[in-house]
């Protein structure tokens, strides 16, 4: 057995060799996809060391495992059975030059303790002698590059292993390289995936952090100034990025819509379907619909689009603020609460719809009720009622309701705030899964 530190480590490397190893890092240099390019650079090594394989086990950390991912071998079969092999890290040789980081070449393998004979075993061919190098990244190993069996009757010699340490740090850090951009490539193939399909946001890079400040833009921040209906609404956003949104547009002077939406999921898929759903039901409603038809129609719009199989529960009413009287439709939302100007809190009575995006063809019920001068309505999201507290109780439906007997006669500045610290009290330090969404107003 011999290492990096063995006979003649210092006399240099021929020139052949130096420009192969120098033409081989502008390749990889210029190269981000590296399936095509490590095969050649493998069949080359084997060819400039005159060995009969040449191979590169990569480090699967989470299994503990090494694996072929690139194989230069001329026997079919057992380059198959390598590609298909994986062995525990901590076997072989392979194994002992990942965890140590130093290069070896080993005269004999049957004289070496380390030698792991399963490999043979599987592929029915016999290592004599071999090299092998880590390969390093600035996050650790990640893998080794080994050659197998010289063909000259001298073996392998030092500044052959010198050659192929030499090319084993040009290989690893195209193949970091190579990661880091597949990581990157899958990333934006998503959101661009996911902007062409609701062709609502474009650009977007930053994961998290832009889906949350999405969320935030979207939802109605300025509250009308009027003298006949008073509103007001506010979101408190999970850690995780939701779906929730809520919003009111005047329909003409005397209607007034309302919505509140929450889409199932998490992370930049809910805050864009969010986004496309909003838009879509805002649109609609601004033509002119009926809540009932409005949900229809925003239902037909989403189904076609929604390759994620997502979908969003929403309610929708109409407040005619004249009269008083609330048309609603409802899709599998939260029933909001009608706040009595006497100070009772009581469930609006259910209407039939299911949830949005999902089933083609649904019809959508409707009712109305009458909203007196002083009374209010009290939207809200799931993430009210099913808060948890630290022994994973829920706020629930019954506690929601006695803090808003509580406030039932309020201003909606009030009744919003008033209900969102009942949570975050009864919560605790318990972190929330899920967005904080109300929006309230009184007539």
């Amino acid at each position: 057995m011999a290492t990096m530190d063995d006979e003649s480590t210092g006399a240099g490397m021929d020139p052949t060799r130096s420009r192969l190893l120098y033409d081989l890092g502008c390749a990889f240099a210029a190269q981000v996809r590296l399936d095509d390019l490590v095969g050649v650079v493998l069949a080359k090594c084997r060819e400039v060391l005159d060995a009969e394989s040449a191979s590169i086990l990569l480090y699967d950390p989470e299994h503990n495992e090494l694996f072929f991912p690139y194989v230069a071998e001329k026997d079919a079969a057992a380059a198959a059975c390598l590609l298909a092999l994986r062995f525990p890290a901590d076997r072989g040789i392979a194994g002992a030059v990942l965890r140590s980081g130093e290069p070896v070449r080993i005269a004999d393998t049957a004289s070496d303790e380390r030698f792991y004979s399963g490999v043979d075993r599987r592929t029915g061919q016999t290592t004599r002698n071999l090299l092998c190098a880590p390969l390093r990244s600035r996050q650790g190993p990640i893998g080794v590059i080994q050659v197998l069996n010289s063909r000259g009757d001298a073996g392998f010699s030092a500044g052959d292993l010198v050659f192929l340490d030499a090319l084993a740090g040009s290989i690893a850090v195209a193949i970091e390289n190579a990661r880091l951009y597949a990581q990157l490539t899958e990333q934006v193939a998503a959101l661009e995936r996911a902007v062409r399909e609701h062709n609502e946001l474009l650009a977007l890079r930053r994961e998290l952090d832009i889906a949350r400040s999405i969320q935030q833009s979207i939802v109605p921040r300025a509250f009308p100034q009027r003298t006949d209906v008073q509103v007001f609404g506010d979101m408190l956003p999970a850690q995780e990025v939701g779906g929730d949104f809520y919003d009111f547009f005047f329909l003409d002077e005397q209607r007034l819509g309302v919505v509140i939406g929450d889409v199932s999921g998490k992370g930049i898929p809910a805050a864009l379907f969010m986004a496309v759903t909003r838009t879509l039901l805002r649109a609609t409603a601004l033509a002119g619909a009926a809540p009932d038809e409005c949900l229809r129609r925003v239902n037909e719009l989403l189904i076609p689009e929604n390759t994620a199989e997502m979908f969003v529960t929403v309610f929708y009413g109409i407040v005619h603020l004249g009269t008083g009287i609330l048309e609603y439709g409802n899709g599998g939302h939260n029933l909001p609460y009608l706040l009595r100007a006497d100070g009772t809190a009581e469930v609006l009575e259910r209407v039939g719809g299911t949830v949005l995006g999902v089933l083609d063809g649904v019809r959508f019920g409707s009712n109305s009720v009458t909203l007196g001068r002083g009374d209010g309505l009290f939207l809200y999201t799931d993430g009210i009622t099913e808060a948890m507290d630290a022994d994973g109780n829920l706020f629930d439906d019954e506690r929601l309701q006695a803090a808003l007997a509580r406030v039932a006669d309020a201003s909606p500045e009030a009744v919003v705030p008033f209900v969102i610290e009942a949570v975050k009290s009864y919560c605790g330090d318990t972190a929330q899964s899920d967005d904080i969404t109300a929006l309230a107003l009184r007539r």
